[in-house]
């Protein structure tokens, strides 16, 4: 499927560099992997308005058309047996170069404009606003969480959920780069949490997840708000940070989901 990619833009003149990231160029890929792809060509809309270049790569089955404001397009393609994930930016893109936060490969470049591609170099440390930021979005939607388990509202539940999981996830990333010296990233979307996380917190993550119920929901948030502040703590104390207000917000949560007890307790 990368050598018909690669055919194809090299006779598309619109096409002017093809590069491979994820999974395929850390070559860590198998049958079920996404083949991400970036093209940058010189004009854009010759891709995003229409859709039958792609077809040509495999049988569609369904496309996910995202714009991405403030980044680049890109058009998710899901085939029988495949999925291709490719990023359509113009060459304006390369004026001041490109950096990637992960391996990469160039495998078609028609002007010489590859060499500026540069990897990026490990996690970037988070600032005191972008710390501050993180657990006060978690505990928000902690907080949302503990009112819809006081409600027995299941739904919600899981859309908060998902949301304070994004935000634990981007603790235990940065807990990553104070473990490394912030020299390396982390799989995408944590993926194989379980080979770069530390032992205590592998075993502690597994209750952190829930079936409907709201009582089993219950112990998953608070167990997601211990774990979230174990490694809350670990960033805190090696980049000098504050995180008080991660215990009130806790506090809050409890004083929520104790509602929820005593109101089952009174019928």
């Amino acid at each position: 499927m990368l050598d018909d990619v690669v055919a194809w833009g090299a006779e598309d003149p619109n096409v002017r560099l093809v590069v491979v990231t994820g999974s395929f160029a850390r070559g860590e890929h198998d049958e079920l992997s996404d083949l991400d792809i970036e093209l940058y060509v010189r004009d854009a809309s010759l891709l995003l308005e229409e859709t039958d270049w792609y077809q040509q790569f495999g049988d569609v089955l369904v496309v996910e058309a995202l714009e991405n404001p403030g980044w680049h397009p890109t058009r998710l393609v899901s085939y029988v047996d495949a999925k291709i994930d490719f990023v359509i930016a113009p060459m304006s893109a390369l004026a001041e170069g490109a950096a990637y936060d992960g391996p990469f490969t160039v495998v078609l470049d028609k002007d010489g404009r590859g060499d500026r591609l540069e990897p990026m170099v490990g996690v970037s440390p988070p600032s005191a606003e972008q710390f501050r930021t993180c657990i006060e979005w978690f505990f928000a939607a902690a907080l949302q969480y503990a009112k819809a388990v006081a409600r027995d509202d299941p739904w919600p539940i899981k859309t908060r959920d998902a949301d304070l999981k994004r935000l634990l996830l981007q603790m235990l990333e940065w807990d990553f780069g104070v473990r490394n010296g912030w020299s390396a990233y982390p799989p995408h979307n944590g993926s194989r949490v379980g080979t770069w996380t530390t032992p205590d917190l592998v075993a502690a993550l597994g209750a952190c997840w829930a079936d409907l119920s709201t009582s089993a929901s219950a112990i998953a948030l608070r167990e997601s708000i211990d774990v979230f502040t174990v490694v809350t703590q670990r960033v805190a104390d090696a980049m000098g940070f504050d995180q008080q207000t991660g215990e009130r917000a806790a506090a809050e949560v409890d004083r929520i989901l104790g509602r929820r007890t005593a109101s089952r307790s009174n019928t």
